[in-house]
């Protein structure tokens, strides 16, 4: 088994091949390194770096490198021999129209949601290959490893070996952990937990990250639920700190 997988790691290697091109992204007006952004050619996709700086495979010839990150507009770049090493990327902050920005009314956050997954659509919708994907009929395909009247697609099969450690996948559970917390935010919101407790300032704040609900539990709620798990957490808070006084 383990020769098998050093074949096929050393396939999806040959299959592989390409040249490399590295570089940094920044926002354009600031210079400020963009950590975070997606950046793709034909042959991968990468995350950029703490210091917006990514290292990415590219087809020999003809390539054209792709960068997004959400807040900014979408880059392209045909890459050729002159353009190919130590690229500086800056990116131009997207317009955003003013009905955008409000996050407390529950319309605005599901176009905001539906916009980032629009925008997203690839990394949201991706997933390790399936079993289709890594067998095929033998001989029906050169190239490809046969095993036991089958043939297994290298590549594939290592994909799907991996595939919770790549960066996709991570990229994929930032984007969704991003989702969650604006939901819970538009939900369980300040001015709502202002409103039915009248807490101000610190104690306001205390009170919201001591009983923030999770992913989970707030979407059972319903908003009269909400306001209910507001008071009752309220009393709560309360007899705790009747019981420290004494």
């Amino acid at each position: 088994m383990r020769s098998l997988l050093i074949l096929f790691l050393m396939c999806t290697c040959l299959c592989s091949y390409g040249q490399g091109i590295s570089g940094m992204v920044s926002d354009k007006k600031t210079g400020q390194p963009l950590a975070g952004a997606w950046v793709a050619t034909s042959k991968a996709n990468v995350i950029t770096g703490i210091q917006g700086e990514f290292s990415i495979a590219t087809e020999k010839n003809n390539d054209t490198l792709r960068v997004k990150m959400q807040g900014y507009k979408l880059f392209v770049l045909p890459l050729n021999s002159a353009n190919n090493k130590n690229i500086r990327i800056g990116l131009d902050a997207a317009v955003i129209e003013l009905g955008e920005v409000h996050v407390t009314g529950k319309r605005d956050r599901i176009k905001d949601s539906l916009n980032n997954r629009k925008m997203f659509a690839k990394e949201f919708n991706s997933s390790p290959p399936k079993l289709k994907d890594m067998i095929a009929v033998s001989g029906s395909n050169a190239g490809l490893l046969p095993v036991a009247g089958i043939t297994i697609v290298p590549s594939q099969f290592i994909r799907a070996l991996t595939y919770k450690h790549s960066r996709e996948y991570k990229f994929k559970k930032v984007l969704i952990r991003d989702e969650e917390r604006r939901y819970i935010d538009s939900r369980f919101s300040e001015s709502l937990v202002r409103t039915v407790t009248n807490l101000k300032g610190d104690s306001l704040l205390y009170f919201m990250d001591k009983y923030r609900p999770g992913i989970e539990l707030l979407k059972k709620m319903s908003d009269y639920d909400i306001r209910v798990y507001i008071k009752t957490s309220q009393q709560k808070l309360m007899g705790d700190s009747l019981v420290k006084t004494k």
